[in-house]
C-alpha cells in the first residue's frame, strides 16, 4: 500500500510539472514549483512567486494543483480500484471542498471593492484559499487586503489540508470530529434521554478515538497558545503574532498583517519558530516525547 502511494505521489507530481511545462514555464522553475505544490512547501523560485509570471494560466493551474495534493491520498486509491464512488462519498473530501467554495466565495465578495473586477477578485481569492493546503505561494500582497478577509486566511491556516495528505495543519477531519462532538454535547443537554453517536462516512466513530482528538486539541491550542505567548514579547501586533505561530507550526510560510518579512522578530522568536515548524511537521507528539526522562532512560 505504501509502494503504491508513492507512485500515485510521484504520478502526480510529474504530471504537475509536464502542465506547467505545457503552460511555458521554465525547466528549473516548473521543477520547483511541482515539488513545493506536491509536497505543499510553497518554496518558489523568485521573491514574488506565483506573480512573477503574469500568467492566469499558471495561476490556475498551482492553485488546483496544490488543491489535489491536500486530498487524502488513500481516495485516489479507490480512483485506481475504479471505486470512483467512494471517492466522492468520502465526507472530509466533501467537506474540505466546501470549506474552500465558502472561503473563496466570502473572500471574492469583501475584496470585490479592491479590484473592482470579477476576473481578479476570484483569482486572488481562489489562490490564496489554498493556504489551506498550507502551501505558502503568493500571488498578491494580502496584507492589503480587508482584516475580515485575512482573518479567514489566518482560519485556514489552522485547520490545514485533509488526513493522509501532504499538508500539515489540525486537518480538516479532526476540526469535522470537534464539530460533531459538540453539536452531540449541544443535542444531549437538550434532549438528555436520546442516544447519540457521531458517524463519519456512515461509520461510527468509537468514544476512545473522539477522546483521542479532544487530546490532540488541547495539546494543539496549548503549543499555539505558548507560541503567541513568547513571540507577543516582539511587541508586534496581534494578528502578525498570531499568524506568525501559525504559520510557523502549520508548515505554511505568509504572515498577515504586515508586508515584512519575519525578519522583523528577534532571534529568540525566530529559534522558536523554528523549533515550531519541526514541531509541526512532525504531528506534535514524537517531538514532545524527547522531552519526557522516560524516553532517555535506559530502563
Amino acid at each position: 500500500t505504501a509502494q503504491i502511494l508513492y507512485i500515485i505521489y510521484l504520478t502526480m507530481f510529474v504530471i504537475f510539472a509536464v502542465i506547467l511545462w505545457l503552460c511555458g514555464m521554465p525547466i528549473f522553475d516548473r521543477i520547483i514549483t511541482a515539488t513545493g505544490g506536491a509536497g505543499t512547501g510553497g518554496f518558489a523560485v523568485y521573491n514574488d512567486s506565483i506573480a512573477h509570471y503574469h500568467s492566469d494560466l499558471i495561476t490556475y493551474v498551482v492553485t488546483v494543483g496544490t488543491l489535489l495534493f491536500g486530498v487524502n491520498f488513500n481516495l485516489y486509491f479507490y480512483i485506481l480500484l475504479r471505486k470512483i464512488k467512494f471517492f466522492f462519498q468520502d465526507e472530509e473530501l466533501r467537506t474540505y471542498f466546501a470549506i474552500v467554495a465558502i472561503s473563496t466565495g466570502l473572500i471574492f465578495l469583501n475584496i470585490f471593492g479592491i479590484y473592482h473586477n470579477l476576473a481578479d477578485s476570484f483569482k486572488y481569492s481562489f489562490f490564496e484559499v489554498s493556504t489551506i493546503n498550507t502551501t505558502g505561494f503568493g500571488l498578491t500582497d494580502i496584507t492589503k487586503w480587508p482584516l475580515f478577509s485575512q482573518y479567514i486566511l489566518l482560519l485556514l491556516m489552522f485547520i490545514g489540508g485533509s488526513a493522509g495528505s501532504t499538508a500539515g495543519g489540525f486537518k480538516v477531519i479532526r476540526a469535522m470530529i470537534i464539530a460533531k462532538i459538540a453539536r452531540n454535547q449541544t443535542l444531549a443537554s437538550l434532549y438528555p434521554n436520546r442516544i447519540l453517536s457521531l458517524h463519519i462516512n456512515e461509520s461510527v466513530l468509537d468514544k476512545e478515538t473522539q477522546h483521542s482528538v479532544l487530546k490532540y486539541l488541547a495539546v494543539y491550542v496549548l503549543i499555539i497558545l505558548s507560541l503567541v505567548t513568547v513571540l507577543s514579547l516582539d511587541n508586534q501586533d496581534l494578528l502578525i503574532v498570531t499568524s506568525a505561530a501559525a504559520s510557523t507550526f502549520n508548515n505554511i510560510g505568509p504572515l498577515l498583517g504586515t508586508s515584512d518579512s519575519f525578519a522583523i522578530f528577534s532571534p529568540l522568536s525566530k529559534l522558536i519558530m523554528g523549533f515550531a515548524m519541526i514541531a509541526g511537521r512532525l504531528e506534535i507528539y514524537p517531538l514532545l516525547l524527547l522531552f519526557l526522562p522516560k524516553t532517555w532512560s535506559k530502563t
